[in-house]
């Protein structure tokens, strides 16, 4: 029997931040980062945004935009810690500048996906590429 071992070389991506180059790497055809990465879409589905019952105070000010924001901040960091769990620790701190922006995670999240399809394609080529050396014919 004859193993061939060919290490990949990892995604190295580049993320700029105020003119600070911070470098986030990854394997897209390592199968726990790559369950890691497809799971959060299956998340993010089973995400249950949290019942908000506005509050009106005496002076008739309600709470529904501090409720609202919490909420918009719990799925943020929903968001940041599956980042973070694919892409290594910091990562989605890195991509959001310190702040919270859910949108730049999304949009790293499809950004990546990119990669991932690629891995996919192939990890299929390889899986069934004909053996060439007559074992099993």
């Amino acid at each position: 029997m004859k193993f061939t071992v060919n290490p990949a070389k990892p995604i190295a991506i580049d993320i700029d931040v105020n003119g600070t180059i911070n470098r986030v790497e990854f394997y897209p055809t390592n199968l726990k980062v790559r369950q890691d990465f497809f799971e959060i879409y299956e998340e993010l589905k089973a995400y249950k945004p949290k019942e908000i019952t506005p509050i009106v105070d005496e002076n008739g000010v309600s709470n529904i935009e501090l409720e609202e924001t919490r909420e918009l901040k719990r799925l943020t960091d929903f968001v940041a810690e599956r980042v973070d769990k694919v892409f290594g620790s910091g990562t989605a701190d890195i991509i959001m500048n310190g702040g919270y922006n859910l949108s730049e995670l999304v949009r790293f999240i499809c950004e990546m996906a990119q990669y991932f399809k690629a891995a996919s394609n192939e990890l299929i080529k390889e899986y069934t590429a004909q053996e060439e050396s007559g074992v099993m014919e």
